[in-house]
């Protein structure tokens, strides 16, 4: 397989995205009861608010899984330039990206919201590059 801009734009932007996820989802996980506590409070006046503690739990194991989907992706097209959980784990950030947003919209946090907007576009152009490989 040649090397190309593609595969280059694929493995940098699915190393991005597995720092970004692995990160928070690991923090998430290794401060459960503070975040939780913290999502809580920032969802107190929310309709989800009652829903919280599932949907944060949701939240904390897709950003986790979709860390480690990025990070399996920049491995395998690093050793074998295959794409399959580059694409695998592109698709996922994009869910997971939107799961945040729609987080974000329905605490009327549009500021958060528009933060989010950057990252999501990386996660597209992840997707984009990895099925163009």
């Amino acid at each position: 397989m040649k090397i190309t801009v593609q595969y280059w734009a694929s493995f940098f932007s699915l190393a991005f995205l597995a720092i970004v996820f692995l990160q928070s989802g690991l923090d998430k996980l290794f401060n459960y009861k503070k975040e939780l506590g913290w999502v809580q409070q920032k969802f107190s006046r929310s309709p989800l608010h009652d829903y919280a503690p599932l949907l944060f739990f949701v939240l904390t194991i897709s950003e986790v899984i979709t860390g480690g989907c990025c990070f399996a992706g920049v491995l395998q097209l690093f050793i074998s330039a295959d794409s399959t959980f580059a694409v695998i784990g592109s698709w996922t950030a994009c869910l997971t990206m939107l799961m945040l947003l729609f987080g974000q919209r329905i605490r009327k946090d549009y500021t958060g919201a528009a933060v989010l907007v950057p990252y999501f576009i990386v996660c597209l152009l992840a997707m984009h590059f990895s099925t163009s490989i």
